[in-house]
């Protein structure tokens, strides 16, 4: 490292001896010189300019999730922390789901000076905005930061690139994941159902009957759209963003097709108006955004899964697991059940990450804190799951239980820094903590790349069709898929909205770049 950036690192810990020193009874001061950050030879004195202490700052983190009373007291806890290391404080900016596409769109349209934002290849859609030039380049800083950096597998860190720039920071979560479905355990012990049994989506119908004739209290089957959230599961892989027009099938991997003219997504819709018209999803599924509130209430009796590790692998390995659902609920358990293998996608490493604004005035003082986030246990688990006490309670060294009305539960350590530095928690497996930890990290660092692993589509030659091919999508799409409208006479009404609005020209522009993406990685 040169001698800068030695300096540049040396500076936090140089503003907190000044401020320890003011602190003291003496009257004596002594103002810090090049010699408090380099060797002390005349000649690195010579050559090191007299260091000035950080100044404060304040950063704006913007992220999205459902409603915290106590939020306050998470901010300032995190403060604490943070402030003695990096001279700075940051403001939590969350807001609710349903809400926070459209905040941000806002807020970048505005130009607002914000520092940190949640996005990711779908959601919040990161390769869009990149475009958009919403987002700061951030090779260089990542660079100062070599622990952070060797924290996540250079996979990952390849599937955010655009044109060759990292523009996020990605999630070190568990991404590397199959998909299937979890069901309540006293729903399928009640029943006897052969929850291991499932091969594809439509075996689950008996289930979901049987739950809607016997359970009248519960909802059959939440509505989490299949298609655009595990688009493995119909033998598909998302290029650029999972709604946007143009996939590949896994089996072929070079071929763009518009995945809403597939057989398998017209037999998708048919299945799901057949579940929607016999009452096993919600009556307002098509515009649901926020789920929290029917996942903590327990009302769901059977979801869509991205599972990484399941209930019968966890239980070969000794494992005593309350299933995904305990995670909302803990005495909601169930048995979760991965019928599609593990596959790492783009859209899946790319799905969750940390962007620092172009407009954001404190760039360098973002990374630092997206460096404590990476690699600093209690500053990470602060933000996740809250203070010590109110929050949750330590029930092992790397284990808690969450306070039910404590006022802060996001349940989302898959949303921030690493998540190889979380706690434990209800909906966790126990047996052997560290063990578990281990599983689903080696799982993703030897992750199975898909055929077009890193390949990241410039939506820029297509803007214009891009935000058309949105608005259609926006107009139709969720009532199509939730079974709200019949497919029959909605899906030629989509599909030829999609093609007014551009759908070809993106799927032959994805197609003219996957095939110079080849090109280079051959």
């Amino acid at each position: 490292m040169n001698k800068s950036k030695e300096m540049k690192r040396s500076l936090v810990l140089l503003s907190i001896g000044i401020s320890v020193a003011l602190a003291g009874c003496s009257s004596q001061k002594t103002e810090p010189t090049a010699s408090t950050l380099a060797p002390s030879t005349a000649a690195a004195q010579t050559a090191q300019p007299i260091a000035t202490p950080l100044a404060p700052a304040e950063l704006t983190y913007y992220f999205p999730n459902g409603p915290q009373k106590d939020l306050q007291s998470v901010e300032d806890a995190v403060n604490k922390l943070i402030k003695p290391k990096i001279n700075a404080t940051v403001r939590l900016k969350l807001i609710d789901w349903g809400a926070y596409e459209e905040k941000m769109k806002v807020t970048m349209a505005s130009g607002e000076p914000y520092d940190l934002v949640w996005t990711g290849a779908g959601f919040n859609n990161y390769f869009k905005n990149v475009a958009n030039g919403a987002y700061a380049p951030l090779d260089d800083l990542i660079a100062e930061y070599p622990d952070m950096k060797r924290g996540i597998p250079d996979m990952f860190w390849n599937a955010v690139k655009v044109k060759g720039k990292i523009y996020g920071v990605p999630v070190f979560q568990q991404s590397n994941a199959g998909y299937g479905y979890t069901i309540q355990k006293t729903i399928a012990d009640k029943y006897k159902l052969d929850w291991k049994s499932i091969t594809k989506l439509s075996d689950l119908t008996p289930f979901l009957e049987t739950v809607k004739k016997n359970e009248p209290q519960l909802i059959p089957w939440e509505f989490s759209d299949a298609f655009t959230t595990a688009p493995p599961m119909f033998g598909l892989e998302s290029l650029g963003d999972a709604k946007t027009p143009g996939d590949l099938y896994l089996k072929d991997g070079n071929n763009v097709v518009n995945q809403y003219e597939t057989p398998e997504f017209k037999d998708y819709i048919r299945m799901m108006r057949d579940w929607y018209t016999k009452g096993y999803l919600r009556k307002d599924a098509a515009i649901l955004k926020e789920t929290t509130a029917d996942r903590k209430a327990g009302k769901n009796a059977l979801q869509l899964g991205q599972i990484d590790i399941d209930s019968v692998a966890l239980a070969s390995a000794g494992m005593d697991a309350t299933g995904r659902m305990s995670i909302f609920n803990p005495e909601t358990q169930s048995y979760d059940f991965q019928f599609v293998k593990p596959l790492l996608t783009t859209d899946k490493a790319a799905a969750t990450m940390t962007a620092i604004s172009t407009n954001s005035p404190n760039k360098e003082r973002a990374m630092m804190f997206l460096n404590l986030l990476n690699t600093d246990k209690e500053i990470y688990n602060t933000l996740v799951w809250g203070v010590e006490g109110k929050h949750y309670k330590k029930v092992a060294e790397n284990r808690i239980e969450t306070i039910k009305d404590g006022g802060y539960q996001i349940f989302a350590p898959w949303e921030f820094g690493n998540m190889s530095l979380s706690y434990l928690t209800e909906g966790d497996p126990k047996g052997n903590d560290q063990k578990f930890t281990q599983m689903w990290v080696d799982l993703n660092k030897n992750a199975t790349p898909s055929n077009a692993l890193g390949f990241v589509f410039d939506f820029t030659p297509v803007k214009a069709e891009k935000a058309n091919v949105d608005a259609a999508i926006d107009e139709l799409y969720y009532a199509i898929t939730s079974g709200s409208v019949d497919p029959e006479k909605y899906l030629p009404q989509f599909l030829d909205k999609l093609k007014k609005a551009g759908s070809d020209k993106i799927i032959a522009e994805k197609q003219k770049q996957l095939d110079a993406w080849k090109a280079t990685t051959k």
